[in-house]
């Protein structure tokens, strides 16, 4: 009757073994104590250590899965100093492996020592792994290290490739990786390498962020600027996949579709950079193309499995890293919830999801995102298979990254470069 009250209930358990140890303890209050024995107890002993062992190995994998999921996790954060609310709180997750990585906003930068001492302590904040400190540094108009704050100015893509060569132009990204490297930053989102299709496009051809047309004109810009931070231990992330340059809509405001414009040209530079001189990284545009949706229906390429894995990975031939453009962009917070950006970004080959307000006033929605994640393995909508290799290419970059504790002191920063730098590198031209 006490096994089978055992097997049939869990939860009588403690009362069987109440009521058999209150028996026994009656009968025996006025005898010696018996020899320790299990005699009549195998069973239910035994039942009890295979659940507590069963318990132990399934909170073992729950926490390698988290701690993998973490490490795809890369948020933005308010506040300028190590102090700040934000600072603290992006901190304590890296420790706890609840994120992997950071990008870093205009709104984080106040000057260039403060930076340093901010850098200096997430890279101390005592993670597993060394955390991905990122930043849209490009040039031109994207710069969120400004000359005002102590930094250089930098021109942009179409700027540089109108008035230096290659050559000259990876001088210049020289002084740019430096200076991140010496302010504690080890990457870069960049270089663009979308095609100037279409002059008027509101986020790439107004703002000269291309290098040109053509993919003979984008690339050695390209190389070079993957070059000078390959040197300092900078990584790199190719954009906008698969190709921004054509659009007539600005996918941080809108919907963007690329049905009428979009030319398989636009992959050229991908295929190029698909061997070992290329990009750390590739980040894929909140982007629709039907040839990239399968029968999903209007899926944006950052959630679109035909693209990343099938197109990025399979055509293509990219083993990099693959990060989503940022999840908070209109054209994919509009349409999707948090749970499927996440599980739709994770599902189709992203290694890295990035949220730049995702730390904002609490690690709710960090917690949220983890728990999408976690449910969707466990239902098998995402496999582990997909989960362990992202973990793998993540744990691999971060192993080439150069210890950044001790460069990350009060080093001096390199020189800036400024027109009149500009304008020798032109003559020379």
């Amino acid at each position: 009757m006490f096994v089978q009250l055992f097997e049939t209930r869990g939860v009588a358990l403690a009362t069987a073994l109440s009521v058999v140890l209150t028996t026994g303890l009656a009968s025996t209050a006025l005898a010696d104590p018996p020899a320790p024995t299990t005699a009549g107890f195998g069973k239910p002993v035994d039942a009890i250590a295979r659940l507590l062992e069963t318990q132990k190995k399934q909170s073992r994998k729950t926490r390698e899965l988290d701690r993998m999921i973490g490490q795809m996790i890369m948020v933005g954060f308010h506040g300028t100093t190590k102090r700040s609310a934000g600072a603290r709180r992006v901190i304590s997750m890296l420790k706890h492996g609840r994120i992997g990585g950071v990008i870093m906003m205009q709104r984080n930068v106040s000057n260039r020592k403060r930076l340093l001492e901010l850098t200096s302590a997430l890279h101390s904040s005592g993670a597993d792994l060394p955390p991905f400190i990122s930043v849209d540094q490009e040039g031109g108009s994207v710069q969120r290290l400004r000359r005002g704050q102590g930094f250089a100015r930098i021109p942009s893509a179409g700027r540089m490739a109108s008035r230096y060569k290659p050559a000259q132009a990876e001088k210049i990204y020289d002084q740019l990786a430096s200076e991140l490297k010496r302010a504690g930053l080890n990457m870069n989102f960049g270089p663009v390498v979308d095609l100037n299709r279409n002059r008027r496009n509101p986020i790439i051809g107004r703002l000269r962020r291309a290098y040109g047309k053509t993919p003979a004109s984008v690339m050695p810009y390209a190389r070079a600027f993957i070059s000078a931070h390959r040197r300092v231990g900078v990584m790199t992330a190719a954009k906008h996949f698969p190709g921004h340059g054509s659009s007539w809509a600005d996918s941080h405001r809108q919907f963007v579709d690329l049905t009428k414009t979009w030319n398989r040209v636009e992959l050229a530079p991908y295929q190029m950079l698909s061997d070992k001189t290329g990009p750390d990284m590739v980040m894929v545009g909140h982007l629709y193309h039907p040839q990239f949706s399968g029968k999903s229906g209007r899926i944006p390429a950052s959630l679109s499995k035909v693209a990343i894995t099938h197109e990025l990975r399979g055509r293509l031939g990219f083993r990099g890293i693959v990060i989503t453009d940022d999840m908070e962009m209109a054209a994919v917070k509009r349409r999707f919830s948090l749970k499927e950006r996440a599980v739709r970004a994770v599902e189709a080959g992203n290694d890295i999801i990035l949220f730049s307000d995702a730390a904002k006033g609490s690690t709710a929605t960090v917690d949220a995102i983890h728990g999408h994640i976690r449910t969707a393995v466990a239902s098998g909508r995402i496999s582990m298979a997909r989960i362990r290799s992202a973990y793998a290419r993540i744990k691999a970059a971060k192993a080439r990254l150069v210890p950044e504790r001790r460069e990350a002191t009060g080093a001096v920063a390199p020189k800036a470069v400024n027109d009149r730098d500009f304008v020798s590198l032109k003559q020379s031209k």
